[in-house]
């Protein structure tokens, strides 16, 4: 019987496009992604990934179409496979405008919306080899029966199938950072792109995602809740353990116990001097009794990020020096998020923390000057960033922005002090 499905399920593939309810994917529990029949305990019943239902899908694709021109067409590729080495992949994880428009975690496939040709799906075709040794992978029947797309073909048809929507359409938009050769070498997408007819679809998609509907807020705020227990985890675990690679496996470990996928990006920890390097990604130093540890951290639950920075003593107290430094931070942070209402931006809550910094950082004697410049020397980033789907999330929207119920940013002051920063001599490491 499971070599008969398989059969059925080739030659469905085959197809150059096969109606919605041709095949039922219900004989077959697994899809190649998490689904209610074969993960219940992630998926409830109309879920096409965990806590967004397929009708958040497709009011997303709807929007799109709202503020894509008439005749254009938005054109999206799955992440690629990243390798290690040359047999070995990095865990796969799927580009965020690709998965927001069709809930597909998988690589391979090629999506394509437009007012006339609807959702359209390209799909990858797995031989007996592939399942072997990867597993099944979501082909055409799922594309229709699960994704809900209005058609769906194999991806040996692209080339014989997108070139005729590409010619009706007057603009092309597709994702650019994730291109493929197999839609940018056909002739009707270089005849656009030489006649500046091919953009950047980002222009929508960023806009799109940068409100996050109740569904996705509750998602975040899950995200965020595991980042926080296991930072506390891991703050509790610092003082017998105070090793840098120690702490990040601590806090990758607590947050993938509490449902994580992986972590939002590579944990910085950074102990003493190391906390004064923003991207500190080596994590390989023992901390030193009477050094403060940074971490920067943040998990990824469901496709959707937290980004947490915390500063604190792994060996038990602060010292009155660097007690004075942490409460002008603190400080600045509770005034910030205060400042986080409907109608400010980022740009005007990073200006007031600038003020509030340097006037703090004149008192205790470390800036000489009101000058911005001498500021930017112990603090080069901004006060925050949007965050979602990505850690730095909607980049295309410009932080002057005012913000709306919905928005999601972060708020993280700091102050970096180098080694070779001129000031009292309290402040700086031995």
């Amino acid at each position: 019987m499971k070599i008969v499905l398989g059969r059925l399920l080739q030659r469905a593939s085959l197809r150059q496009a096969i109606g919605r309810r041709a095949y039922s994917i219900k004989k077959s529990v697994d899809i190649g992604q998490p689904s209610p029949a074969s993960h219940p305990q992630l998926l409830k019943e109309g879920e096409i990934t965990p806590g967004i239902t397929s009708e958040e899908y497709t009011l997303r694709r709807n929007k799109l179409l709202e503020v894509l021109p008439e005749k254009g067409l938005a054109i999206f590729a799955a992440a690629p496979v990243k390798m290690m080495t040359d047999v070995v992949p990095y865990t796969y994880r799927q580009d965020a405008d690709y998965l927001y428009i069709t809930g597909c975690q998988q690589p391979g496939g090629v999506a394509v919306l437009g007012h006339e040709c609807g959702f359209c799906m390209f799909m990858p075709e797995a031989t007996s080899h592939d399942v072997i040794w990867q597993g099944q992978i979501a082909g055409v029947s799922v594309a229709l029966e699960v994704f809900k797309a209005d058609r769906a073909y194999p991806m040996s048809k692209l080339q014989q199938i997108l070139p005729d929507i590409m010619k009706g359409s007057s603009e092309l938009f597709h994702n650019v950072q994730t291109a493929v050769p197999t839609y940018m070498e056909l002739d009707a997408f270089q005849k656009a792109a030489s006649s500046g007819k091919v953009k950047d679809v980002s222009v929508f998609t960023h806009e799109l995602r940068l409100i996050k509907s109740p569904a996705e807020l509750k998602l975040m705020r899950e995200s965020a809740s595991i980042a926080c227990q296991a930072l506390l985890q891991t703050m509790f675990h610092s003082k017998t353990h105070p090793y840098e690679g120690r702490l990040s496996a601590k806090v990758e470990y607590e947050c993938k116990m509490k449902g994580a996928q992986r972590m939002a990006f590579n944990p910085v920890v950074g102990g003493g001097p190391n906390a004064s390097v923003i991207h500190y990604s080596r994590n390989d130093q023992k901390i030193k009794n009477g050094d403060l540890v940074l971490m920067d951290v943040g998990c990824e639950l469901h496709g959707y990020v937290s980004d947490i920075t915390r500063t604190w003593p792994p060996y038990g107290s602060f010292s009155s020096t660097q007690e004075e430094l942490y409460d002008l931070i603190l400080q600045t942070n509770k005034d910030c998020v205060e400042l986080c209402k409907p109608g400010a931006s980022i740009r005007e809550i990073h200006s007031f923390s600038v003020e509030m910094l340097i006037k703090g950082l004149n008192e205790i004697g470390i800036l000489k000057d009101s000058r911005s410049s001498s500021y930017h020397q112990l603090n080069p980033t901004s006060i925050g960033h949007y965050l979602g789907m990505d850690v730095h999330d909607c980049s295309i929207v410009g932080y002057d922005r005012p913000l709306k119920p919905g928005v999601v940013i972060t708020i993280e002051p700091g102050i970096y002090i180098p080694l070779s920063s001129n000031g009292p001599k309290r402040y700086f490491w031995a």
